[in-house]
């Protein structure tokens, strides 16, 4: 809009200083075709298209003098495509001004000449206006990726909280079995042999007392180490332990927001194992995918390998069947088949594992 209301001005700075006017013919079809060309230029913005109606008007121009008056209407064109400096010498065309008029000439050759300086100022304004908005994209951009870096860093601080958290507790559970346990279980040594060796009936009683004290305080201690141990379970460093030790190429994707229930992370693991076991004797595969999901009402555990050797009876060797009967348990679904390679798809519903 900026360039068409330039070049109009151009074009009526020219029409001042002529004695010709808008009704006259030569004028009007001048004026018509520059419109007509420069509008073309300005649309298709071609290099080659651009010189060849410039050059053409120019042409007419030296055939038809008044033509002239609107030759600089193609300077903001051509300035797109040459450098403004090069351009500087047109202006000196007016020489052959059909006014013969020395102040006419050097006004049209100085409108020319300022022309060209706004065309030079115009591209000078879009170049940093896209350079402005190419650096505006990619601060943009920037912001977008240490956003998710920031996240990614969080979700691995999280993670990393998490497995410590973990570690720790197997810690516990391995120091109480080793102190306290190892305490409990020669103090019930001891009391047997107190037992075998006392000849007293009330002494026995009392023996007898803390012998059941004992025995429930390490049924306790036992419970309390198996607790802490299950709850100890990092599913995903554990199902990554179990892929890299394998000897298989493998892939782990593993998109889980919270901590599963025990049941389903002791489910998933055995199920891992049993489909590995199941590709080593059945399998010709040499790649083996996993996948854990949750999902807003149900977790999802998805086993595939490469093989191309189909089983002759998928899903009903022992080993599978277990595998049914515990996903069963949890009220869950379980698919065996071979879909370009073994596959066992698994949903737990979130409901049926919460009421367990």
């Amino acid at each position: 809009m900026l360039i068409l209301a330039i070049k109009t001005l151009v074009i009526l700075l020219n029409l001042s200083m002529t004695p010709f006017v808008i009704t006259d013919m030569l004028v009007f079809i001048c004026l018509l075709l520059a419109i007509t060309a420069t509008a073309l230029c300005q649309y298709y913005h071609n290099k080659q298209l651009t010189l060849a109606l410039a050059g053409s008007y120019a042409l007419l121009s030296l055939l038809i003098p008044v033509g002239l008056l609107f030759l600089p209407v193609f300077f903001f064109d051509l300035s797109k495509h040459f450098p403004v400096k090069y351009l500087l010498i047109l202006p000196l065309i007016f020489v052959i001004s059909p006014d013969g008029n020395a102040s006419a000439v050097f006004f049209h050759a100085l409108v020319g000449w300022v022309a060209l300086g706004l065309s030079y100022l115009i591209l000078r304004v879009e170049t940093l206006d896209a350079i402005n908005k190419e650096i505006h994209d990619t601060n943009a951009s920037q912001k977008i990726i240490l956003t998710m870096k920031n996240q990614q860093l969080l979700e691995s601080q999280n993670d990393a909280i998490h497995l410590s958290k973990l570690q720790e507790r197997t810690r516990i559970a391995r120091d109480i079995h080793d102190t306290i346990g190892h305490s409990l279980s020669r103090a019930l040594l001891q009391t047997g042999a107190l037992s075998a060796m006392n000849q007293d009936a009330a002494v026995q009683q009392a023996i007898d007392g803390l012998k059941e004290t004992l025995t429930n305080a390490m049924n306790a201690i036992r419970d309390s180490i198996h607790d802490l141990k299950e709850e100890g379970l990092d599913l995903k460093s554990a199902v990554a332990q179990i892929l890299e030790e394998s000897g298989f190429k493998t892939s782990f994707n593993y998109d889980v927001s919270s901590e599963l229930p025990t049941e389903v992370k002791n489910c998933f693991l055995i199920v891992l194992k049993e489909s590995m076991t199941n590709t080593i004797k059945h399998s010709n595969a040499t790649k083996i995918d996993v996948t854990i999901a949750e999902h807003p009402a149900m977790y999802q555990f998805l086993v595939t390998d490469n093989g191309t050797k189909e089983p002759a009876q998928t899903g009903h060797g022992i080993g599978l069947q277990n595998i049914h009967e515990r996903i069963s348990e949890l009220d869950g679904y379980c698919r065996i088949n071979f879909l370009g390679g073994f596959r066992i798809f698994i949903t737990i519903p979130k409901r049926m594992v919460d009421e367990t």
